[in-house]
This record gives C-alpha cells, sequence and structure tokens, in this order.
C-alpha cells in the first residue's frame, strides 16, 4: 500500500514538473524567440535600406557622373572610357525585383558593394586624369597668345595683313609675317600670353627696337619698331602686362607696331589666336589682372 502511495505521489509529481516546465518553456521560449523575431526583422529592414541607398548611388554614379566625365574627357581631348572599362566587368547598375528572398538578400549586398567598390575606384582615377589635364590646358591657354597687343581703345587701324604684301621700301612684293597695329606714338604695347622673353634687342634698322617671347607649347611671339621697352631678357611675363609703347623705329613709315606670332617656329596669322569677342572692359580687365599678378 506504501508502495502504492509513494508511486501514486512520484507519478504526480512527474506530471506537475513536466507540466510546469512546459508552462515555464512556453512562456519564456516564446519570449525569447518573439525577441530573435524582433530582432531578424530590424536586420532586414536595414538590410532593405543599405541595399536601396546603394542602388541609388550606383545610378548617381552611372546617370550624372559617368556621362559628366566623358563629357570632361572629349573637351580636354582624352580617350572616353567604354562601358566595360567603367563598370569593371561587374555589369552596371544593380536591378532588384520586388520579390527577393531575404536568403538572397545578402549575397545581393555584397555583389552590390564589390561592384560600386570597382566603380568608383574606376572613377576616382578618371577624375584624377581629367584634373591633371584640365590644369595642363588652363596653363596652355594662358600661355597662347590670344589678346592684341595693342588695346582697342588705342588701335587706330591694322594697317598690313598677315601674308603677300608690296614692300614699301622696295619695288617687289614679299611675306609679311606678322600684324601692323597702328597707334600713336607712347601708346602702350602688351604682352598678348604668358612667357619669357628670350631677346630685347634696340636698333635703327629692320625691326627696330623689338622683344621677341618663348611662350611654351610650341608659341612664341615678336613685338617690333617699338620706342621703348619696358621688359629685360630673361624676365617672366604675364598676359597682358605693358612690356613696351608704340613707336617707328627701325623700317617703319609711321608709328606702329609689327607683331609676330610663330608655331613651332613657323610664322602663322596672329588673327588667328585673337579673341575677338572680348570687349574693350574685359580687354581692360585682362590689363588690370595682368598688373595685379606682377605686383
Amino acid at each position: 500500500m506504501r508502495f502504492l502511495n509513494f508511486s501514486l505521489y512520484m507519478a504526480g509529481s512527474v506530471i506537475v514538473i513536466l507540466t510546469i516546465g512546459y508552462l515555464l518553456n512556453r512562456l519564456f521560449g516564446s519570449a525569447e524567440v518573439r525577441f530573435l523575431e524582433s530582432k531578424r526583422l530590424a536586420l532586414t529592414h536595414q538590410m532593405q535600406h543599405l541595399f536601396e541607398k546603394g542602388r541609388r548611388l550606383s545610378a548617381v554614379l552611372h546617370n550624372e557622373h559617368f556621362s559628366k566625365d566623358n563629357t570632361y574627357r572629349q573637351i580636354l581631348q582624352i580617350d572616353t572610357l567604354s562601358s566595360n572599362i567603367r563598370e569593371a566587368g561587374m555589369g552596371g547598375s544593380v536591378p532588384r525585383s520586388p520579390l527577393v528572398f531575404e536568403s538572397d538578400l545578402g549575397s545581393e549586398i555584397e555583389n552590390l558593394i564589390g561592384s560600386l567598390n570597382a566603380q568608383l575606384k574606376i572613377q576616382a582615377v578618371s577624375y584624377e586624369e581629367v584634373y591633371r589635364k584640365a590644369l595642363e590646358h588652363k596653363s596652355s591657354l594662358s600661355h597662347m597668345p590670344a589678346i592684341q597687343p595693342i588695346s582697342k581703345k588705342d588701335l587706330i587701324m591694322i594697317s598690313s595683313n598677315f601674308g603677300l604684301r608690296a614692300d614699301p621700301f622696295l619695288e617687289h612684293q614679299e611675306v609679311h609675317r606678322g600684324l601692323d597695329f597702328v597707334a600713336a606714338p607712347g601708346k602702350n604695347v602688351y604682352a598678348t600670353g604668358d612667357g619669357a622673353v628670350t631677346l630685347v634687342k634696340e636698333s635703327r634698322i629692320g625691326y627696330g627696337n623689338e622683344i621677341f617671347f618663348d611662350h611654351g607649347y610650341g608659341f612664341c611671339s615678336r613685338y617690333a619698331h617699338l620706342s621703348r621697352i619696358l621688359v629685360i631678357e630673361g624676365q617672366k611675363v604675364k598676359r597682358g602686362q605693358l612690356i613696351g609703347e608704340v613707336g617707328e623705329t627701325g623700317r617703319a613709315t609711321g608709328p606702329h607696331l609689327h607683331y609676330e606670332v610663330l608655331y613651332k617656329n613657323t610664322p602663322v596669322n596672329p588673327s588667328f589666336y585673337f579673341d575677338n569677342s572680348l570687349t574693350v572692359e574685359e580687354y581692360q580687365r585682362i590689363l588690370k589682372l595682368a598688373v595685379k599678378q606682377d605686383n
């Protein structure tokens, strides 16, 4: 009888313990599961947000930077980059179906990040190349003899153009290698581009008092028949800087400036390089800027 009672007691105890354990497990186990599920949903949401942010960055890279970069490269005469090079062999911007399973989201993010990293590195290198070329282009433009050597307000006329003409002192025709700018004696003469003075010659024959510049990038220029020379050999000069005054030294029939431009040691028509769109006011601003740079 005692054994039966003990057995019943033990069986009841086991049932109670199992019931309590089951209830505790359901109670606390459900809380833990709910907590983990909320964490999973939050992480999935963050991953989706990260993926969408990456897609927007990819769209900006393709729609803005790639097209602008190729435009810059065309302007600066650099070979454009093909789509295959820009995509780094990893495809374009990442399309995504709205029905992406969560199990695939991690791998999609990884692929997107890898693609963006490769494309951004290529774009960064391209921008550095464009920037260096732009600096070179800016320097070459400032050295090119691209303005008139005499202010528009002081210029009376251009008496002789570039090319074949009758020599005023001889009876035969000869090639005139520059332009003759007629202006009153003593009017200012300006450097037409950045460069260095390589020759200062004071003479009463031929070109008379003359200045010769090496502008770099294959360009040189000559200013002749000056009454005064205001620079010395070896001096660095900026475009628009005052270098001399109009005169009639040498073989001249009246006060004027004989002006030549040479490209790779060959005389070329200076008017090909003038920016004729400059107004008098814009021209004066260039002259003022040169004075500031010189000071």
